[in-house]
């Protein structure tokens, strides 16, 4: 039996800038999916199936196993459960078939699997949930990717997850929409310089300049469409509370934009807690 688990993620910012080679600033966080491999035949469907079949081309081999996978990383939330599942899988089966433990080739052929299933993804999900920690990540070129695990940690410890009920677009759909805004520039730009005060303010564990940027960048957001007029009002109130707060993923338009991440120190009743840097992928036993 071969057991890995991986964790969420949250975009700090970029979401959506990221796409066009602009950076953003994701975390892992301390939610985590795991995935057990064992012998048997094999039970995998759909997508699951989809990435088995990837890396079973990868190492030239159709051996057949069990897979079974247990997440507390909700599916259209906009915390990395599709990446997680395809880092999860790639990882656990790459070790049951070859015992090789190698987090580069697992992020590669995770991306491989992400583009079957978003079309055109910026790969900074997975690499998160695969290296863990907090990543700066700009996608140059198809082929070239820059991406640095930031050498500190935060002691900035009052982000929260709030619910506003699961998306009715999906990520390949908001992605889609934005590509044809005609601000779409104006808005890279601005964005991008919101998500370079946050590193700043994540470094210097600077709350204020934390919750200006967060402000600052959700606004860039909401200009370009991708956040719901039910959500702004619950945005706003955060602000109003002396807080910040902003869309994870591709947002959404019509109802719910998935779980807002905030920065609070005084929380609404059902606020989530997170903590950010977590570990990425972790072989759990062997």
């Amino acid at each position: 039996m071969i057991t890995v688990s991986v964790p969420g993620k949250v975009i700090l910012m970029g979401e959506h800038a990221v796409v066009y080679g602009k950076p953003a600033i994701l975390a892992a966080i301390n939610r985590r999916l795991t995935v057990v491999v064992t012998d048997g035949k094999s039970n995998a469907t759909g997508h699951v199936a989809d990435i088995i079949a990837i890396v079973q081309k990868h190492f030239h081999t159709q051996k057949e196993f069990h897979i079974t996978i247990n997440s507390d990383i909700p599916q259209g939330y906009h915390l990395g459960s599709s990446a997680a599942v395809a880092v999860g899988v790639v990882a656990a089966t790459s070790y049951y078939l070859k015992k090789i433990w190698n987090p580069t080739v697992f992020n590669q052929l995770a991306y491989e699997a992400e583009k079957l299933k978003h079309g055109n993804p910026s790969g900074g999900d997975n690499t998160t949930v695969t290296m863990g920690g907090l990543i700066w990540y700009r996608k140059e070129l198809e082929f070239l990717k820059s991406i640095w695990q930031l050498p500190f940690k935060t002691t900035l410890k009052h982000f929260y997850l709030i619910d506003t009920g699961r998306p009715k677009e999906n990520t390949g759909e908001m992605v889609a929409f934005v590509k044809i805004q005609k601000n779409l520039q104006k808005f890279l730009d601005a964005n991008e310089i919101q998500t370079k005060q946050i590193a700043v303010a994540i470094k210097e564990n600077d709350e204020k300049t934390l919750i200006d940027a967060m402000q600052k960048g959700e606004r860039t957001l909401e200009e370009i469409g991708v956040v719901s007029k039910k959500v702004i009002p619950i945005i706003r109130k955060i602000e109003a509370s002396g807080g910040a707060a902003k869309i994870l993923g591709g947002g959404g338009r019509a109802a719910g934009v998935g779980y807002l991440l905030c920065y609070l120190k005084n929380p609404p009743k059902g606020a989530l807690p997170i903590t950010l840097g977590e570990e990425g992928v972790r072989l759990e036993n062997r």
